[in-house]
């Protein structure tokens, strides 16, 4: 357990490290600031827009896990895997007294723990902005939004999986980032297409948060819906680690 520990440590500290990871938290932060001077300005200016910094939390949050958190996911999983077993970097990990079970799950810890950090650092920027926009009443929307961005940690979760999954097929960062793009982008219009697909399909349910705030949904659909979600998560996770387990490095 302590070697867990440790190298989930080391895993933290190896992401923060890298560049990408603190541009995406400092995007986060400045983000919700920079959208609620564009509301306040269009709203004293033009008079449109009342209201919206109430809503501000969910509009990020919105915007966030539809499309920059999920590539923050991308990268961090290429990076984690692929990017570092291209630098040979990988074996310099497995030569220490650590099996390759728990390097695989200290690498998915710390991507986890990224996840709900950059949902808590959004939600704080985002209500702190709030208060800036005029007209906007941040006290009544508080407990639906904090709902909200607890329950996205979920499926963001299950597509960071799903994208650590997809890195252990391929040697080099890039291949991994285009691949999840492309499956992702796929995912999204071909319900679309095919309406019956989203289901099914985990990547339809980045913004499941909205059925769960207001008068919410019944019992019976949300346990459906979180049953689903955790068994990618599972699935994703278990393939994963069977494949950096049989991996030649």
């Amino acid at each position: 357990m302590h070697s867990l520990v440790a190298n989930v440590r080391n895993e933290m500290e190896k992401l923060w490290k890298r560049r990408r990871t603190k541009a995406f938290l400092l995007l986060t932060v400045l983000l919700p600031a920079l959208s609620a001077v564009l509301l306040a300005t269009l709203q004293n200016n033009i008079g449109v827009f009342g209201g919206l910094g109430s809503d501000l939390p969910m509009m990020m949050l919105g915007l966030f896990t539809f499309a920059l958190l999920p590539l923050f996911l991308f990268m961090s999983a290429a990076d984690s895997f692929s990017g570092e077993a291209a630098a040979r970097t990988l074996k310099l990990v497995l030569v220490r007294p650590i099996s390759r079970t728990k390097v695989f799950a200290s690498k998915v810890a710390a991507i986890a723990f990224y996840i709900a950090v950059h949902l808590g650092v959004l939600w704080m920027a985002s209500v702190l902005s709030g208060w800036f926009v005029p007209g906007g009443d941040m006290t009544g929307g508080l407990p639906d939004s904090l709902i909200a961005y607890s329950a996205a940690f979920v499926p963001m979760t299950a597509i960071g999986l799903i994208a650590v999954f997809i890195a252990q097929c391929f040697s080099n960062t890039s291949g991994v980032i285009t691949l999840n793009i492309i499956i992702y982008a796929a995912a999204k219009i071909l319900p679309f297409i095919y309406p019956q697909v989203s289901l099914w399909s985990v990547f339809s349910y980045t913004n499941w948060y909205v059925l769960l705030v207001g008068d919410g949904i019944s019992v019976q659909k949300g346990l459906n819906m979180s049953v689903l979600l955790l068994s990618y998560c599972i699935m994703a996770y278990t393939a994963g680690s069977m494949l950096f387990d049989r991996k030649q490095l």
